[in-house]
């Protein structure tokens, strides 16, 4: 028995009579059903794809894209030397070279440990909002930067400081939590080490910031250096890491609709094997082998799965581009860095939802649709 045949039957019961018929009803709930949580499930996962994508953009546009630090020790050897090498191998790359340090910040009202970065392309002093809002202190503001390095004096060992102002306030670095002041290399420098001493070399690409830690780390090898060198993902791998996990518990959370409408596909085939049992038992006197009975099942449940899925998944993605272009969900300004909520339809989760879906449906469709190519023709007649 062709495939066309099971094609044919089951468009009959599903779309092929003129009258309101129970098959119709329990067709249209199980679509329903689907296409429910299909939609629910696109959406959330572009609202939740929309946010990620915007810290993302967030950690390429303020922090470096790969970091080249020495294999032992805390000291590059001759940093200008590996600059050039870099910046000839990769072309139009941003170099900066930079010295990093904890040390106590103090304010006229308060004081507070944070990190303190020296990096070559700064001239002024800029501190991060944990910081301005610790001590209560923007642009413009006095700010002593104490070192736990010491220097002798006639009284005695004291701490290396250094009294500055703070040319502007900055957005907090991905994942920090201390806060941050960046003074000019040469200040940090006298400030950490004393001397001219370079920890680290930091990269960015803004063409292809993700894959520039491979290229730095081939580029390294190939001369023969040993270097640590960390790219985006290494960087920031608690944050991704947490990103990645966010999506999959999220994923299969709200999942759980489609299998709750899975389940409701599973009782609604069976009613309708229960309700056809006279026709059944005609076809299968007709030649209709068990095989094929059990594939006219499984294509009724796939096309009502497939139905679903669809319409779910169109609507899902429609509704997400529309408030994501019309900025129609609004967000407390300054509370977030986007002023709406944001929306981003990637269509891999997309098709990974409705492939998700259709197995659900195959799934639930294939017991009754086994029961059915089980079941002796005699006992659909017996009872008629």
């Amino acid at each position: 028995m062709s495939l066309g045949a099971e094609l044919h039957v089951a468009s009959r019961y599903l779309i092929g009579n003129r009258r309101w018929t129970p098959v119709v009803t329990v067709s249209l709930i199980s679509v329903f059903g689907l296409g429910l949580g299909v939609f629910a499930l696109v959406v959330t996962l572009a609202l939740l794809d929309g946010f990620q994508s915007g810290i993302r953009s967030q950690i390429v546009a303020n922090a470096a894209h790969a970091e080249v630090r020495p294999a032992t020790g805390r000291r590059v050897v001759d940093p200008e030397d590996l600059a050039s090498l870099l910046q000839g191998e990769l072309g139009n790359v941003e170099i900066v070279q930079v010295v990093r340090g904890t040390c106590l910040i103090s304010s006229d009202t308060d004081a507070v440990p944070a990190s303190v970065v020296g990096r070559s392309d700064t001239e002024g002093v800029i501190a991060d909002r944990l910081i301005s809002r610790r001590l209560g202190v923007g642009s413009g503001d006095r700010l002593e930067v104490i070192s736990a390095r010491q220097r002798l004096t006639p009284m005695g060992p004291l701490p290396v400081r250094i009294r500055t102002v703070i040319e502007r306030i900055s957005s907090p670095e991905p994942g920090s939590e201390s806060g941050t002041v960046i003074l000019p290399i040469a200040e940090a420098q006298r400030l950490l080490w004393g001397e001219p001493v370079i920890e680290a070399l930091e990269l960015r690409d803004v063409a292809e910031p993700w894959s520039l830690g491979q290229r730095v780390r081939g580029i390294l090898g190939s001369h023969g250096l040993a270097f640590q060198v960390a790219g985006l993902e290494e960087l920031h791998r608690p944050l991704l890491t947490a990103l990645a996990l966010e999506k999959v518990m999220i994923f299969v959370a709200v999942g759980l609709m489609l299998v709750v409408a899975a389940l409701n596909l599973l009782c609604n085939v069976a009613m309708v094997a229960a309700e056809k049992r006279k026709d059944l038992a005609v076809m299968a006197g007709l030649g209709f082998t068990p095989r094929s009975l059990r594939r006219l099942f499984l294509v009724l449940g796939l096309a009502i799965g497939l139905v679903g899925s669809i319409t779910g998944a169109v609507l899902g993605s429609a509704l997400s581009i529309v408030l994501d272009r019309t900025g129609a969900l609004e967000l407390p300004r300054g509370v977030f860095m986007v002023t709406a909520v944001p929306f981003s339809v990637d269509p891999v989760t997309l098709g990974i939802v409705v492939a998700v879906a259709l197995g659900l449906a195959a799934l639930a469709t294939w017991l009754p649709a086994r029961m059915v190519a089980r079941r002796e023709p005699s006992e659909g007649l017996r009872y008629e």
